[in-house]
């Protein structure tokens, strides 16, 4: 791998970090509704690779991303939920944008809905009652909210990421 290469994901790596640490001192109004729910602002920085860098390179940045903030966030189950929802979102995400005529908001909250699907599943395991997964549509409602503004974000962000991008090419 090129040098500037390597610099400019590390770049990607650190920028999510940032936003994840910053996400963790916004309070969230909805707890009593959404418990767990966050707007997750370091998807900004997973959605915005996967637009300019495609998918391998992403998964690279994403699970860089997942190590570094489990080992932050405390108890290993927060990186069973992130690799769950992380890597799922993520798959999700690059399919849907395979799909023609689905804009970065529509790629965002499907990312957002997958992310939620994983997390479900892992919660579903690790208390071995199925019974979580009928929470789905509480974190569906914060899905449609957290994923469009994910996506309106990148949405202007990234004509602006991609001229900066050339730079490294």
């Amino acid at each position: 791998m090129k040098t500037k290469k390597i610099t400019y994901l590390g770049l990607m790596v650190g920028y999510s970090l940032i936003l994840y640490i910053i996400e963790t001192y916004i309070p969230n109004p909805l707890i009593a509704i959404f418990p767990g729910a966050k707007l997750g602002l370091s998807n900004i920085v997973t959605l915005l690779a996967l637009l300019t860098l495609g998918f391998k390179d992403t998964f690279v940045i994403l699970s860089i991303r997942i190590l570094l903030s489990s080992i932050f966030a405390g108890p290993m189950s927060y990186l069973l939920f992130s690799v769950a929802g992380g890597y799922l979102s993520l798959f999700a995400m690059y399919l849907t944008s395979k799909i023609p005529g689905f804009s970065t908001i529509g790629i965002s909250l499907s990312g957002a809905v997958f992310h939620n699907i994983g997390q479900l599943l892992v919660a579903s395991l690790i208390i071995n009652n199925i019974k979580m997964v009928g929470y789905l549509p509480f974190m569906l409602i914060a899905s449609l909210v957290t994923g469009a503004f994910i996506g309106i974000v990148v949405h202007f962000a990234e004509p602006k990421l991609s001229k900066i991008q050339k730079l490294f090419h």
